[in-house]
């Protein structure tokens, strides 16, 4: 019984209910292995993983961000923002606030002084794919976790540009398996969909692209031991910081009724992992058998030499 392996995904305010599973799971002493985290993902991930307790509370005054604030409280991050900053500016915050405070509450630490394993997931703006962050500043790497397309501006990484890991894989499965520490749970923190019929050109596009994220989403989530759902009905906006004592309550309780499940994981088998190319290293010659074209062959060499 090693532990469990948690697939923490983005979701901004939402992510208070990952603070919510994980305080249930301390509660129950249930050990976790290995964390991975996107986003409001890695965030909480990186909390657990150092140990450092912020009440869920307090994390909005840690991370607010002011001008997100006014947009969210002008009603406009959907509306004007879209139409007009969208066309006008590469992005609508510079995130100054956020970064000063993942490194108030990180200072110099680094993912691979992290007690327990762990990978903060980001996702290269040139190509799309998961960038898997295992060593570097924490701070720096969240920052780049949670650059959220249009909101916020990319972070330069060794030569890459990186944005909001949910762009590659909203809840990182695959960084999770990566550290083949044990079963996966993971935790998705997105919004129930309302369909509903865009009202313009942007709107169909927004709504196009969400449509892929989701593909992408659920075939990651496909490949966990166990799903975690938050699913709040009515839906909490990304940054409505209002809201996060609302997305941890629904997360505790969404946590404590997948507790009778997560304990049946720390008992199940789990099949080992092998590295794709360790078939290879198995593949042996072997010698030609009796009927064989080649046996045949120097059988005939032999009787017609």
């Amino acid at each position: 019984m090693n532990g469990i392996v948690l697939a923490l995904g983005g979701g901004g305010v939402r992510g208070s209910a990952h603070m919510a599973l994980l305080d249930v799971l301390s509660e129950a002493n249930i050990p976790i292995a290995g964390l991975a985290g996107s986003s409001a993902g890695a965030l909480a991930a990186a909390l657990y993983a150092f140990g450092i307790r912020v009440h869920h509370s307090e994390l909005g005054e840690w991370l607010k961000d002011p001008e997100l604030e006014r947009l969210q409280k002008n009603g406009t991050i959907h509306q004007v923002s879209r139409l007009i900053d969208f066309v006008r500016r590469p992005y609508l915050a510079e995130g100054i606030k956020i970064r000063q405070g993942y490194r108030a509450l990180f200072g110099e630490r680094r993912i691979e002084e992290s007690p327990i394993p762990l990978i903060i997931q980001a996702c290269d703006l040139t190509t799309g794919e998961p960038v898997m962050l295992r060593a570097g500043p924490v701070a720096e790497a969240l920052a780049a976790s949670s650059a959220v397309p249009s909101v916020f501006p990319p972070v330069a990484w060794h030569g890459r540009l990186l944005i909001d890991g949910d762009v590659a894989e909203k809840v990182p499965v695959t960084a999770a398996k990566a550290l083949q520490a044990g079963p996966i749970v993971a935790v998705d923190v997105s919004n129930r969909v309302i369909p509903s019929e865009p009202r313009s050109a942007l709107e169909a596009a927004l709504q196009a692209g969400e449509a892929s994220r989701r593909r992408l989403l659920s075939i990651a989530l496909a490949q966990a031991d166990l799903v975690i759902a938050l699913e709040a009905d009515p839906p909490i906006e990304t940054f409505d910081y209002t809201k996060a004592q609302r997305a941890y309550e629904l997360g505790r309780q969404k946590a404590e009724a997948a507790l009778p499940k997560i304990k049946e994981l720390l008992f199940k088998p789990v099949p080992s992992r092998k590295p794709w190319w360790s078939r290879f290293a198995q593949l042996k010659p072997q010698t030609p058998k009796s009927g064989s074209i080649a046996h045949a062959t120097q059988n005939q060499k032999q009787r017609h030499p």
